[in-house]
């Protein structure tokens, strides 16, 4: 049986009945800022809360944590309710939308949505089942990755047939549920030009907008970084670490990258930043005094200060990466797979050291963390680069028009008709 949690915070703003009103239909609660999915909704969200009236709907893996946070959303002006996920026994539709089925926030939307002039986000194809049919042709639509690619390039790294071939069986299934979904909405968002494109080029006559992700919530000038670094040579990665294109690149790190590097540098240090490690990863971090595994900290800028080099070493992966974002505006010398600089092609061409495969990514790294000279010219690199991405008030300028857009769609009725 499914066990609902749900709670209601109302929110006391001013002018409030002016604003339009929107759901934002997410599958974790945007506070605390967990991962970069998190940290891109709450830098949005809260940024848009006194022009809107907000409320989150958040169909959650961890209901238990997530209720115990909704105060954080109302200390931002924005209502939150929660409602746990119950995976569905159906295999003609993908992964995603398998784990994400929940029968109390389908009846919860159907009854909230009945109201007029009420704009609809939904984050993430998956969950556009829970959105009542008559309203979805009103929808914006906002894909953070493409999921049918990450299966493609998960089958494309997997040695074993067996194992390839569910992948690529996976990834069909959510391919469908991807162009349907699609399909049925008003407007989709991308967070990459690169996203937006492969998106207008499935579904020619989709109304495809690119909503960016800021970048500017770690900012910090030059001269302010490496000041209580000790003489050990250090290296970061930051990831979510319950989301599997991340563990892969732990593992990668790990096994291949961080060896090699210590043959060249025997004193470098390695730590692995992120939320919900798992129990073998934690255990690696006990094993070798060299390897840090922290689990989820309040805040990342402490150890990117900290930092010689942040690596990205991911082969699987989709839209911007929030980690890069921050390890380039607090102006780290970064090395990073063309996976993990998907979104950033505008930016200057030295702005990351950019390799291909783990030999190239050991060898750069042990590079910077030997020679001070060069770290120090890629993170000018860095910091220069920082100036071209775009702050969370412009991005949040760009979703509040399309809301409004929206907004002005479904008072005329036209597109509900």
């Amino acid at each position: 049986m499914l066990t609902t949690h749900a709670r209601q915070v109302n929110v006391r703003m001013v002018s409030s009945s002016t604003r339009p009103a929107v759901v934002v239909l997410t599958h974790h609660l945007p506070w605390p800022a967990r991962s970069g999915g998190r940290v891109r909704e709450a830098q949005l969200l809260q940024r848009l809360s006194g022009r809107f009236n907000i409320e989150v709907v958040a169909v959650s893996k961890v209901p238990e944590f997530d209720c115990r946070h909704v105060e954080d959303a109302t200390r931002h002006g924005v209502r939150a309710r929660i409602f746990a996920t119950q995976a569905m026994e159906h295999n003609h539709v993908g992964p995603l939308t398998r784990r994400h089925a929940a029968p109390a926030a389908r009846d919860y939307l159907a009854h909230r949505l009945r109201q007029p002039a009420m704009v609809v986000h939904v984050e993430g194809h998956y969950l556009l089942g829970l959105i009542p049919e008559r309203v979805r042709p009103a929808v914006l639509l906002v894909e953070q990755n493409i999921e049918s690619a990450l299966f493609e390039q998960r089958a494309a790294q997997c040695p074993a047939p067996a194992e390839r071939a569910t992948l690529l069986g996976e990834g069909a299934r959510t391919r469908s549920d991807e162009l349907t979904a699609w399909r049925q909405v008003r407007i989709v968002g991308a967070v990459t030009t690169e996203d937006a494109d492969a998106i207008s080029t499935a579904v020619p006559d989709a109304d495809v907008r690119c909503l960016p992700n800021g970048a500017d919530h770690l900012v910090t000038e030059l001269g302010t970084l490496d000041a209580a670094l000790g003489e050990s040579a250090r290296l970061l990665f930051i990831s979510s670490l319950g989301y599997e294109p991340n563990l892969h690149a732990a593992r990668l790190l790990l096994s291949e990258i961080f060896p090699q590097i210590l043959s060249r540098c025997p004193d470098a240090t390695l730590a692995i930043v992120g939320a919900d490690p798992p129990a073998w990863l934690v255990k690696a971090g006990h094993r070798d005094p060299r390897v840090t595994v922290t689990g989820w900290v309040p805040d990342v800028a402490p150890w990117l200060d900290a930092a010689h080099v942040v690596v990205c070493p991911l082969v699987v992966g989709g839209g911007v990466k929030v980690k890069v974002l921050e390890a380039l505006a607090r102006g780290c010398a970064v090395v990073a797979t063309p996976i993990a600089l998907q979104g950033l092609r505008h930016l200057p061409p030295d702005a990351v050291v950019e390799c291909d495969d783990a030999p190239a990514i050991a060898e750069a790294c042990a590079r910077l963390l030997i020679c001070r000279q060069e770290r120090d010219r890629q993170r000018s690199r860095a910091v220069h680069a920082a100036r071209h991405l775009p702050s969370w008030d412009v991005a949040a300028d760009v979703l509040a028009n399309t809301w409004s857009e929206l907004a002005g769609i479904i008072a005329s009725g036209a597109e509900l008709a």
